[in-house]
């Protein structure tokens, strides 16, 4: 008696397999980098952290309390020459990617949902592409892309930097301040939300949410981020490099 060969794996199938995998790759890695000593570095947590000492010819904002650390309320036209150019090289990005569906062309992947405040984030190879963050800051190179919304023709907001371990040395200047996240929610594809983030987080999730939701929770804390809002025309009230950008609230 004769038997049917087995049908082949559709391309969902396929790409829910690769996704699998990438997740337990990207577990494996981040229990293992987030126990890195990160003693020793820029101000990361606590808002009663001394600010660094002020540069002469710089701006001299004062820095605004923040869970993740001290966050400095500075637009573009405060900051010095150097630090500027360096956000003119984000602008430019900024402005290669108008929607969503240019960088999908690019081969830029959603990773998460459109999370209040920060919106979706885009990285090479999707969720998959947090694997192969390393150490390394390039200023022309953000791992991330930021969109404001779901769809294909979501319009871009900024730019983030991703970096594995300590901060590091960044732009020009004190007042790029980076930040952590525990932990993420895994649910449907995305990454859904943060899971144990700080009082009065707007894209917080429980641990229990995450499982009522089917998620999977993974660390991130070894991941080091900085968000940089410099799209011409939607420049974030609460400063260029801000954690939240007040207009994606809603």
């Amino acid at each position: 008696m004769s038997v049917a060969a087995p049908a082949p794996a559709s391309r969902l199938d396929r790409a829910l397999l690769a996704c699998a995998i990438g997740l337990i790759v990207l577990v494996a890695v981040t229990g293992v980098v987030g126990a890195i000593d990160l003693a020793g570095e820029r101000a990361t947590s606590g808002a009663t952290a001394s600010p660094p000492a002020k540069t002469s010819g710089a701006a001299e904002a004062a820095p605004v309390a923040h869970t993740h650390a001290l966050e400095y309320d500075v637009q573009y036209g405060d900051l010095p020459d150097a630090t500027r150019k360096e956000l003119d090289v984000a602008r430019d990005i900024i402005n290669r990617y108008p929607t969503a569906a240019d960088a999908e062309r690019d081969g830029w992947r959603k990773a998460t949902v459109n999370l209040k405040g920060i919106a979706s984030h885009y990285l090479k190879g999707g969720v998959g592409g947090l694997i192969g963050v390393d150490g390394h800051y390039d200023v022309h190179d953000p791992e991330i892309l930021l969109f404001d919304g779901e769809g294909h023709d979501a319009p871009i907001a900024g730019v983030s930097y991703l970096v594995s371990g300590p901060d590091p040395a960044g732009f020009t200047g004190k007042w790029d301040v980076w930040h952590r996240h525990e932990a993420v929610c895994f649910a449907g594809g995305l990454v859904i939300a943060e899971v144990g983030g700080h009082p009065g987080s707007r894209i917080d999730m429980t641990r229990e949410e995450c499982t009522a939701r089917k998620g999977i929770i993974f660390p991130i804390a070894n991941l080091t981020m900085l968000h940089v809002w410099m799209k011409p025309g939607f420049e974030s009230t609460a400063g260029v490099f801000s954690h939240d950008h007040p207009a994606l609230y809603g």
